[in-house]
């Protein structure tokens, strides 16, 4: 995602290349140029901003190189990404997710579409993706994402408008607690409900975030802000009709997959990103590839465990590069 650089408490795979959101426009020319040389400051948001932010023409497909470039920094390279959902809400925010409770050892339990997504996405076609992308010792981004567990935090529901530091802060009672269990490797991804601002420029500013924090001491945790995208139809969803039957699940689907991508190659900010400071899923935001139409309705681009979804496009480090679904 985009650099967008804020204090804490502020706020190989197939080349089936599709259309891409990699030109500039007038919306996007604010965003900072990032050169291979500039150090990412310690608390940084990186944002997927809404839909009005990305340009959506692919005429600047870059015809010599991938047009993204690896830093040094940090990337989830050494063993497979793992994902914990946190529910931070006094009531299910999705169908089928838990209303409390918690699972440190998978997601065994969370029958909502987030948590179908999260047990299907690993070894997808969609996230090979992520293995043309490597770390300093040249090993490659493994095809796998882990499901690892979900904490449903049924009775702390969240204030209108939390802050970073009311998430790390809820990330330590976590640890400290029992409900989760600290990993380097792992996306803790925290969803709200309706009506909540997650880190207070939610659907004016982006859609969602991932960044990192401190914890137990002197550990580093990446997560990532998922607010409830359908709050903000038009800068946050597709708009497309959903291929299942619960929309907002559906609609945060897209931006969950947009963070895991981006952590697993770009955890700290200070690896893989293009002259523009955008990351791997930013160079496709907002773009679908192929699309069809579900049995039941709606328009899908990936099945994943028996069920439709509409997934943004990612970006491929091989050849070219380009935009593509796998």
């Amino acid at each position: 995602m985009t650099r967008k650089y804020a204090a804490l408490a502020a706020s190989v795979a197939a080349l089936s290349l599709g259309g891409c959101a990699d030109s500039r426009t007038a919306s996007d020319a604010v965003a900072p140029s990032v050169s291979a040389t500039r150090s990412p400051e310690l608390n940084t948001r990186h944002v997927f901003h809404t839909k009005e932010f990305y340009a959506k023409s692919n005429s600047a497909r870059p015809s010599t190189s991938t047009g993204i470039s690896f830093h040094g920094g940090t990337v989830i390279a050494s063993s497979a990404t793992k994902v914990v959902a946190i529910y931070w809400s006094s009531a299910p925010i999705y169908a089928g997710a838990p209303a409390s409770g918690f699972n440190t050892a998978n997601g065994a339990g969370d029958e909502s579409l987030i948590g179908s997504f999260l047990s299907s996405l690993g070894g997808s076609a969609y996230y090979n993706i992520n293995k043309t992308y490597y770390d300093a010792a040249k090993t490659s981004v493994p095809g796998t994402v882990t499901y690892s567990g979900f904490w449903a935090v049924g009775n702390n529901p969240p204030n209108a408008a939390p802050t970073d530091a009311d998430m790390v802060t809820l990330l330590q009672n976590g640890f400290s607690t029992g409900k989760l269990v600290y990993d380097p490797n792992t996306v803790y991804a925290i969803f709200t409900g309706a009506g909540v601002n997650l880190g207070g420029g939610f659907g004016s500013q982006y859609c969602a975030y991932h960044t990192h924090g401190t914890v137990n001491g002197n550990q580093t945790v990446l997560y990532a802000a998922m607010p409830r995208n359908q709050d903000y139809v038009s800068g946050c969803t597709s708009q497309f009709a959903s291929p299942n039957t619960d929309v907002a699940a559906n609609s945060e689907v897209n931006t969950l997959g947009h963070e895991i991508e981006e952590t697993t190659t770009d955890a700290m900010g200070n690896a893989w990103y293009d002259n523009r400071g955008y990351e791997n899923a930013d160079k496709c935001a907002w773009t679908w590839g192929t699309t069809a139409t579900a049995p039941t309705g709606g328009t899908y681009n990936m099945v994943l465990g028996g069920k439709y979804f509409l997934v943004q496009q990612n970006w491929i480090n091989s050849g070219s590069g380009g935009c593509t679904l796998s």
